[in-house]
């Protein structure tokens, strides 16, 4: 990793903290108006989650489908196409997970049914974004109003299917028949109770991480999502790639809804939209695009979430209260020039430095060679 790219991951790590503090600092200014306790209230909503183990616990484990849906928009923003159906997808694969488990029952052994159903839930997801990326590419339909619209055919799709196809009548509430056992994830880490998608997720990390970074498929995303006139005048396909970067895409986001069913529930019962997909969005804007910090992003969005839940139910504060903060720090992240120039003077002083540091070679060159001739 050369020394700009240091500088810009830095700088992001940087921007990120500052974001939090200044959000916090806006949130405990408010409080004092509004609050009997601000200060026990800021603390609780700093602290809270690292109180017990399982309260930490909860904050990973919410940031394991954060991780995919933010992984999975990492794509659409790198080619520049704001195909928003990876709400409706992480719902659907979960559903359509489900439905596949129980269908085949504990008729096969763990090894071979998780991995099955984690395919399962990527093929739901390709096929589900292709339907957007299709339309825009072959009819230059608005993919925004596309996804969006499909989002709510697939909410009612998914509790359709709940509803005739897998629904337990022997339960008071709506919900699924038990999954088995065979497909359950483990839960690791002991008394945290994290679910063992954390291990899924971070391999699906690194492996975009690489794809991003380290291939040729990685760079021309990120041409044809910066500048498409110059990978069309270089001859990339764009149409192939910019479809390619929303499946691989889709495939992340159903993959993280199996997970979440897989590892966290004992039925399927989801009766609404999860909203996660919406989260990954934002993870994806908090993470600047660059997958290697999508887990930073989605645990600090699940940190913040966990500390809402706590001050709800110890202060005097409403949950939504929590949205303020939540949007000031996206605001501030997303904001190109917060710290821009900060970033910009790093990375001169960056370049300064090593183009001393070569002139100092140059001059150390050329008094050995003289040396070498007086000898």
């Amino acid at each position: 990793m050369n020394k700009t790219r240091k500088i810009e991951i830095t700088v992001e790590l940087i921007r990120i903290v500052a974001a939090v503090a200044i959000a916090y600092a806006i949130a405990l200014l408010t409080l004092v108006v509004f609050s009997d306790e601000p200060v026990y209230i800021i603390q609780q909503f700093i602290l809270g989650p690292f109180s017990s183990m399982r309260r930490l616990g909860s904050v990973i484990n919410l940031a394991i489908p954060f991780t995919f849906t933010g992984l999975c928009f990492c794509f659409m923003y790198a080619v520049n196409k704001f195909n928003l159906a990876g709400e409706g997808t992480f719902m659907v694969s979960g559903c359509l997970t489900a439905l596949v488990a129980i269908k085949i029952g504990d008729t096969l052994p763990p090894v071979v049914m998780i991995p099955l159903l984690l395919c399962v839930g990527a093929l739901v997801g390709i096929i589900l974004n292709a339907i957007p990326a299709l339309l825009d590419i072959k009819f230059n339909a608005n993919i925004v109003v596309v996804s969006l619209m499909l989002n709510s055919m697939l909410v009612f799709f998914a509790i359709w299917v709940l509803k005739y196809k897998m629904r337990d009548p022997s339960i008071g509430s709506l919900g699924s028949y038990l999954l088995p056992d065979n497909v359950l994830l483990p839960s690791i880490l002991g008394k945290m109770r994290i679910q063992a998608g954390l291990i899924i997720a971070a391999i699906a990390v690194i492996l975009v991480a690489i794809l991003f970074y380290k291939t040729i498929f990685g760079y021309k995303m990120r041409v044809v999502g910066n500048n498409p006139l110059f990978a069309k005048a270089c001859g990339i396909n764009m149409v192939g790639t910019i479809v390619a970067a929303q499946l691989i895409g889709g495939a992340l986001a159903g993959v993280g809804g199996s997970c979440e069913i897989l590892g966290n529930y004992d039925r399927y019962k989801w009766v609404a939209s999860t909203q996660h997909g919406f989260d990954g969005l934002m993870v994806a804007v908090l993470a600047r695009r660059n997958p290697a910090l999508v887990p930073v992003a989605a645990f600090l969005l699940a940190y913040i979430r966990i500390g809402a839940d706590v001050v709800n139910s110890k202060g005097d504060i409403p949950v939504e209260f929590i949205t303020v903060i939540q949007g000031i720090v996206i605001l501030l992240v997303a904001a190109e020039e917060f710290m821009g120039k900060f970033k910009k003077n790093m990375i001169y002083k960056a370049a300064e430095e090593s183009l001393a540091d070569d002139k100092k070679e140059e001059v150390k060159e050329i008094l050995e060679e003289s040396d070498g001739k007086e000898k």
